[in-house]
C-alpha cells in the first residue's frame, strides 16, 4: 500500500436562469460556499457546493462554519450559510459547464456533510448525471448507509471517504463519534460501490498522525485489499474562521505541519503495509 499528501469539444448551451416564483417547494438546501474552477476536489476543473450541517465535531475541523444544521451569523453579523433551490443551484454549476467539458471536471459535493441533505442531493445529483456531468462527493462517513446506497450511490462517479481515527473511543473524544460505522460504511462501499471510493486522511499532529493510528488505519486498508490512499496535511487556517465565527478553539496547534513531520506520518503509514 502506498501513501502520498495531496498539496475540441461542442461549446455547451447558455444556462438559463430559474423564472421567479416557480414553485421550489421541498428542493432547497442550505449551502454555505460554492467554489468555481478548483482543481483539488477531484479530477479537472471542478464546481465544487458545500453543504452546511455535519454529524461530526472534530476539534480540528476545516470547514466549522459547515458544521451547524441552520443559518447564523458572524461576529460581524455577516451570514454564514443560506439556502438555495435545487433550480437555481443548477443554474450556478451549469455556468462552467464549457471547463467541465474540456477538463475532464464535473461537480464536487462537499461540507459540512452533503449526506446530511439526502433527499436534495439525491435530485440534484440526478439532473447533474442526467446532463452528463461528472459527479464526486466528499463525505465524512457518518451516515444512513442504506438510505446512501439507494438515494446517492446511483447517481455518483466518485467518492472521497475520510477516514480519521481507527480507535472508537479517540473517535469519540476528537471527531464526536464512534469510529465503527464509519469504518463499517466504507467497508460496505468497497464491497457494494462499482465507482471509485478513495480513502483520505487528515493529518492532525498528536491526534490522527501517530504511528498507533496510522498503522492501525494502514492494516485496516490492507486487509481490504486497498493498495493506496492520500494523507492530507494540516492546515491550521481553520483557526482563522472560528476567530470570524467567535467560537474558541479546543485544538492548538497553530503552525502549518512540517515537511519533516508529514514524512514521519507516512513511514508509520507504509511500515505496516
Amino acid at each position: 500500500m502506498s501513501a502520498t499528501c495531496s498539496s475540441s469539444e461542442p461549446s455547451a448551451p447558455t444556462p438559463r436562469r430559474p423564472s421567479p416564483g416557480r414553485s421550489d417547494v421541498g428542493q432547497r438546501a442550505l449551502i454555505f460556499d460554492i467554489k468555481r474552477g478548483s482543481s483539488e476536489d477531484g479530477p479537472g476543473i471542478r464546481t465544487t457546493v458545500f453543504f452546511k450541517g455535519c454529524p461530526l465535531a472534530c476539534v480540528w475541523c476545516q470547514n466549522p462554519e459547515g458544521i451547524a444544521r441552520e443559518p447564523g451569523t458572524d461576529i460581524n453579523g455577516d451570514p454564514v450559510g443560506f439556502w438555495i433551490g435545487l433550480e437555481e443551484l443548477l443554474y450556478r454549476v451549469r455556468q462552467d459547464r464549457p471547463f467541465y467539458d474540456s477538463s475532464g471536471g464535473g461537480v464536487t459535493l462537499s461540507g459540512g456533510e452533503p449526506t446530511a441533505q439526502m433527499d436534495f442531493n439525491q435530485h440534484f445529483l440526478k439532473m447533474l448525471k442526467e446532463e452528463g456531468i461528472h459527479t464526486a462527493m466528499e463525505t465524512c462517513g457518518l451516515f444512513h448507509y442504506d438510505g446512501f446506497r439507494r438515494k446517492l450511490l446511483p447517481w455518483l462517479d466518485l467518492i472521497y471517504f475520510d477516514l480519521k481515527l481507527i480507535d472508537d473511543g479517540a473517535s469519540r473524544r476528537y471527531a464526536g463519534c464512534p469510529s465503527a460505522p464509519v469504518l463499517e460504511n466504507f467497508s460496505r462501499l468497497l464491497r457494494e460501490a462499482e465507482i471509485p471510493v478513495i480513502p483520505r486522511i487528515p493529518l492532525i499532529p498528536g491526534i490522527t498522525a501517530t504511528r498507533e493510528n496510522l498503522s492501525g488505519l494502514a492494516r485496516f486498508l490492507r486487509e481490504r485489499n486497498v493498495d493506496a490512499c492520500t494523507l492530507i496535511p494540516y492546515n491550521p487556517l481553520w483557526r482563522d474562521k472560528l476567530k470570524r465565527l467567535g467560537i474558541r478553539a479546543r485544538y492548538d496547534y497553530s503552525t502549518y505541519m512540517p515537511r519533516g513531520e508529514q514524512e514521519l506520518s507516512i513511514s508509520y503509514f507504509n511500515e505496516a503495509r
